[in-house]
């Protein structure tokens, strides 16, 4: 288990489009993905999960990543990035349900939520 300092987190969930072979984007997420966003210098840790069952409920997603931020004043310094913005543009391309980046809803192909954790094992206090 990652051990982190900082008390926020995005919270990004997708479900890539219909057709992508999941062995692919799996990959692609290990040595492309994960790669860069934990090289930005604005991301603390990022890391990439599947939904592999939904043991009580439903979902609206089927993959989620947790990316580490500084504090809540730094999802600007995320997505602010314009090498940020360059790679989000090309996921949609490449793995969006709607393979435009310039459409006015990119919610239909992701979802980010600024997280602040309330309670955890390194808590002080």
């Amino acid at each position: 288990m990652v051990k982190t300092r900082t008390r926020t987190m995005l919270l990004l969930t997708y479900t890539p489009r219909d057709g992508v072979d999941l062995d692919e984007y799996h990959e692609w997420l290990r040595k492309v993905d994960n790669p860069f966003f934990n090289s930005r210098p604005a991301v603390k840790h990022y890391t990439n999960w599947r939904v592999v069952d939904r043991k009580l409920g439903t979902s609206t997603f089927t993959h989620f990543d947790l990316l580490y931020i500084d504090d809540l004043d730094s999802y600007e310094k995320v997505f602010g990035d314009q090498s940020v913005e360059a790679f989000a543009r090309e996921w949609v391309r490449k793995w969006g349900k709607i393979p435009d980046p310039d459409h006015p809803d990119q919610a239909q192909n992701y979802q980010v939520l600024l997280c602040e954790r309330i309670a955890g094992p390194d808590d002080e206090g």
